[in-house]
Formats: structure tokens, sequence, C-alpha cells
């Protein structure tokens, strides 16, 4: 009997497709599978995700790729590629989203979207990469073997280079215009827009576009300002520093914009030749170079960085150093001897004091919570956890609204729930206990480990054995079992042996955070597939490996995928046979029909039966032997069916 028939319909719950690669012993590649029990995958190849929804099944065999949806729906077919790297980073400004990616093919190197629809055509080369540019639709063809080219989002080509030019800027976000150089560095370098048309040339290594039409440019260490022909603009002997360069240092243009403002130190020329140029010192004056060519002096400052968005922090030739706007404004003192950004709090910093010690501060420097001297401050999403001055271990928890919790003197911050909610303290006398920050008080009893802290419970260890407590302190699963593990936030594996003395025979079971058991098993092992655990909640279904199974007939190797309510929603089964002409496989889904390879593998009624979970009377004896000893033989389970040899 097939598993549809054996089960009946998907899942009510399985309203979301959820699709994932499953792996079944005797295939070649995995195959793309939903959480409603259903083969997404139509044909041959090794599948990759590329996005959500989004995947390509490659067959090196008949040297093709599939496009498909999570659905099974075939969306472009093509030829055998190889994806050379992650998605492309696109543009931050690029009004078209949407996934794209380097794919190899015999025809050359090409961009896919995630549908396999081409974006920009196979280049021909046999080496060379794709990259974005600084402005929002040009994307580049660095090959090693010509020029680069630039490429528009339809695929049309805007700029060819000679295999001796240099792209060193540009194009610019609003200007598609390029500063092109020689790479022997003996000639200017020369502004040009995608017409072909050389608009100026000029002795710059850089260039960096201001908003009025004009530019900033560098040769060697000197930043300029010119105008929109190239010509030097406002007071000539003005020069501006910010940086060192090597001589005639020119590098390949990046995709990043410019930010504003920038600190740079403004001089007067003394005088220039054709390749020196000698500043005079006495003149220097800091500030910031704006947006629009205005530079503003933050006068008795020698340098300014900025330290929170829009918050600068100047460093000062007396009095120490001030905090400041990006228009160079002076405000109060920067207390602090330095700042360090907090992981997704834009707003927050970690004050370092001189001598070492750690506060919380905003952005205008001022201290956010009152807490004991602290040594050390770290973020532990969603709070911080924090040392005092003289300690060695965390006891200060300051949660996501920043309210401190200080624990007991001698206790330790083990870890940290993901949800902020309940804290693992190590005691002064080596214990655990599990600490409900709402409640601001220990609950349960202690315990030696914690194996996973969930924002219901702890799996924790006592004496050698492992049980569930939940965020009450009360002990859902006792500790009596071998292994628990956590599948997500509301599901529990646990496994133990039915019988001491024969260490082969193990129970396992998935329960619900109550404790209750869902559905148990004989002689299975848990897996742990790395892709599944990365899908949200640790993926809809996990893999249950049974023990080898021997018959006159040759070996059998079984898996199962169940989903959170114990169903399974795929059963395979790899048949040795007794040949490798009669060795097989077949993996059946709860809907659809059976994907087989190899000879024909029929499973044996005993071997499904040693494989189901237990009928709903024996999951009753089992949970009353789980309320017992664990060591104990499990009343009311079935024998363990007899494998003939």
């Amino acid at each position: 009997m097939l598993l549809a028939g054996m089960l009946g319909a998907a899942p009510a719950w399985a309203s979301e497709t959820v699709t994932f690669p499953l792996q079944a012993s005797g295939f070649d590649t995995a195959v793309v599978a939903d959480a409603r029990g259903r083969l997404v995958q139509s044909g041959p190849g090794r599948p990759q995700r590329l996005a959500p929804g989004r995947w390509v099944a490659v067959d090196f065999q008949s040297k093709t790729s599939v496009w498909f949806d999570d659905v099974g729906r075939v969306s472009s077919r093509g030829p055998y590629v190889e994806l050379r790297s992650s998605a492309l980073a696109r543009h931050p400004d690029d009004p078209v989203r949407g996934s794209l990616f380097s794919a190899w093919s015999q025809e050359g190197t090409g961009l896919l979207r995630a549908d396999g629809s081409m974006f920009l055509d196979w280049q021909p080369e046999r080496g060379g990469e794709w990259t974005i540019t600084a402005h929002p639709q040009r994307y580049s063809w660095r090959s090693r073997e010509a020029g680069e080219r630039i490429f528009d989002q339809h695929g049309q080509l805007r700029l060819q280079l000679g295999d001796h030019e240099l792209r060193a800027a540009g194009p610019f976000a609003g200007r598609a215009q390029y500063l092109i150089c020689d790479l022997s560095v003996q000639a200017p370098c020369a502004l040009r827009d995608e017409a072909g048309t050389t608009l100026w040339t000029a002795w710059v290594d850089d260039l960096l576009p201001l908003q009025d039409g004009r530019w900033l440019a560098r040769q060697g260490n000197a930043w300029r300002r010119l105008d929109a022909n190239g010509q030097l603009d406002g007071e000539r002997d003005q020069v501006f520093v910010a940086g060192q360069f090597l001589p005639r240092a020119r590098s390949q243009a990046d995709a990043d914009e410019a930010s504003w403002p920038r600190w740079m130190t403004a001089y007067r020329a003394g005088h220039e030749t054709e390749d020196q140029l000698v500043l005079k010192p006495e003149t220097a004056v800091g500030g910031l170079m704006q947006a629009d060519g205005r530079f503003v002096p933050v006068p008795g400052a020698s340098a300014g960085r900025e330290v929170c968005p829009g918050v600068w922090r100047f460093s000062m030739e007396r009095g120490g150093d001030r905090l400041g706007d990006a228009e160079g404004r002076l405000g109060g003192r920067f207390e602090a001897h330095a700042w360090r950004e907090v992981d997704a709090r834009p707003g927050l910093r970690v004050a370092i004091a001189a001598d070492g010690r750690e506060t919380l501060v905003d952005c205008s420097g001022k201290r956010l919570v009152d807490t004991p001297a602290l040594i050390r401050l770290t973020v532990e999403s969603p709070g911080f956890v924090g040392t005092l001055v003289d300690e060695t271990q965390p006891r200060l928890w300051l949660d996501a609204a920043l309210r401190p919790h200080l624990l007991p003197e001698g206790s330790a911050i083990d870890t940290v729930s993901r949800d902020g909610a309940l804290l693992a303290v190590r005691t002064i006398e080596g214990e655990l206990r599990l600490y409900d920050v709402k409640r601001e008080r220990f609950v349960g009893q202690p315990f030696a480990d914690a194996e996973a802290l969930l924002p219901g419970g702890v799996v924790f260890q006592r004496d050698g054995y492992y049980g569930f407590m939940d965020a009450d302190g009360r002990e859902r699963l006792p500790p009596r079992y071998n292994a628990i593990t956590a599948w997500g936030d509301d599901r529990l594996w646990s496994s133990h042996y039915v019988d001491k003395d024969v260490l082969n025979r193990q129970q396992v079971s998935l329960h619900g955070m109550d404790g209750a058991i869902i559905a148990s098993w004989m002689d299975v092992t848990v897996g742990s597939s790395l892709m599944l655990r990365a899908l949200p909640d640790e993926g809809p279904v996990t893999e249950l490996l049974s023990r080898g199974f021997e018959t006159a007939q040759g070996n059998y190797l079984g898996q199962q995928w169940v989903d959170r309510e114990g169903r399974t929603v795929f059963l395979a089964v790899k048949c040795f046979g007794t040949s490798k002409e009669t060795e097989g496989a077949v993996i059946e889904p709860l809907n659809g029909a059976p994907l087989r390879t190899g000879a024909d593998c029929v499973i044996p009624s005993h071997i499904r039966e040693a494989m189901a979970a237990f009928p709903q009377d024996d999951r009753r004896a089992a949970a009353q032997s789980d309320a017992g000893t664990a060591d104990s033989v499990l009343p009311g389970t079935r024998s363990q069916p007899s494998r003939s040899k």
C-alpha cells in the first residue's frame, strides 16, 4: 500500500508551500519536495535553491538545466550551467529588483535571473567577472582576455574599453560618464560618455561627482574642485588632502557611492610644477567637504570621523574631543575614549572609557541606563550582558527595553534565550538555574547543563540524563532520556533505550512543549539536515533513519520524513537486492506517484510496519512508560518485527 493510501489527504496545516531538498539513499542527487508531501521536481539533476520560490536542477549527464518554482512549474529549460557565485548584490537604487546569478556554460558567462531567463548575454571569454557599478543600472563584465565592457539593464553594450585602458571612476549615479585612464599612467585620463565622446582630459587619478555638475578630482594625494569642463574651479591655489596614495596611483573603479560629507584638510599651494605640488603647512585648516562642493572649516579640529548617523567626533587641538554635526557645528564633549557600534541598534553605542569601563549611550552621548560599573558590555540579542568591574563573568542582563536585571553575586549568565525571556544562570555552587526575566526570579530545580535554551523552556542535563523544563520551571520531560533535541520552538525529539540490557533497541518520540507524545517510533535515528535546519522553525519536516533490514531477497535501508504532527509525508527505501542488477530505490510521497531509480524496489509489508509510528493505543502506553522509567521495557508496545535472513 502506498503512503497516500495509508495516511489519507495532506494535512490542513500545510496551507503554505514550503519546499526543501530531500536526499534519499540510492538516488544520485536530492529531489525538491514540499511540506504537503509532493515531489516538486519532475526532472533529473542536482537541485539548488536560488531565491524564495525559485530552484534550478542541473543534470551533468544530459547537459541541461531546468528552472522551476515551488509548485513545480517550469519557467525555463537551458544548457548545462555552473553558478559561479551566490546572487549578485544589486545596486540599492536599482528600480528593478530580483536576484541575478553569474552562470557559466559552454557559450560563456552570463547573468541569469532566478527563473532562468537571460538578463545579460553570454560573454565568450574563458575567464571574467560580472560586477555592478555605482550607477543603478550599469553592469560591468571584466574579462581576463579583453577590455572591460559596460552593459545597461536591457543588455545593450554602453561602453567598450581597450585592453590597455582602465575605468578609474564612473559610471556615477545620475551621470553615465566614465574616467578612463591608460594603464601606462604616462598619459592624462579622459572623461568619456557612452556615445564615445571625450568630454575633457586632465592629469587626475580619481573623480567624485558634486551635486551641481562640478567634480572633486584627485591627483596624487591632492584633491581639487573642477568645473563641468574639467577646469580648476574656485580658488585655484586651494588644495584638499584626505588619505595617503602612492604617486600616480590609479585603481579600478568600485561600486561604492561617494559618502558625504568627507573629512579633509585644506591647504594653500605654494608653487606647482608639472609633477610636483608644494603646500604651505601653516595654511592647514581641517573641515568637512560637502556634496555640493562647499568646504566647511571646523576651527581647532585636527581630525573628524562620523561615529553615529549624522554625528561626528572631532579631535580638537585643545580641550578634548567634541561631538558635532555634519555641518561642522560643535556640540558637547566626547566623554569616552571610543564608541563601539551595536549590531541592529543604529541609535546605540557602547562607550568605552580610558580605564576600559563600558556604558551604553545614544548618539548624543547621553548615558541610557544606570548600571554598576562594567568592564565589559556585550550584545546578546535582544539585549546585553554585562560584567562588573573586578569580576570575570557576566551577571547583569539588559533586556530589549534596556531594563537592568542584576543577578546574585557569584552567579554568571551562561545562556540567553532567543527572545531574552529566559536566562540559564550558573550559581555560586556551580549548578545552573533557569531565570525568568519578566518575573525576576529563578524557577525550577538546578541542573548541570543547558543543552538548548528556548523561548518556551530549557533542554537540560542532570545526573547524565536529559529532560525538558518549561518556562515556569515544571519538568515536562523528567531527566530520564539519553537525548532530547529541539525542533524549532514548538517540538522536541527524545530518545531512550527501552531495555537497559539491549542497548540497540531505542524508542524515539516527538513531543509538544507540554511533554505530550505526538508520535513514537522504534529503532530510528533523528537525522540532522543542515538544509532543513536552515529553513524557518528548522524546517517543516524531520528525517528519520531506520536501521537496515536483512531478508532473503537482500538488504533494505529505510528513511522517512515526518511533519510536526508526526505524520510520514515521504517514505524512502533502498533495495540492495542480490546483485547490482537488482539494486534500486523508491520515494513514496504522501501525494502523487512514487519516484524510482534502478531496479523495481518493492517495500515488504513487514518493513513498512517496522518503520511506522506506534498505533494510538501504543502511544498511550509509551507515554505511560515515559512518565515512569526510561530503562524499563515498554508495556503494550509491539514486539520488534522479525527480520528474516
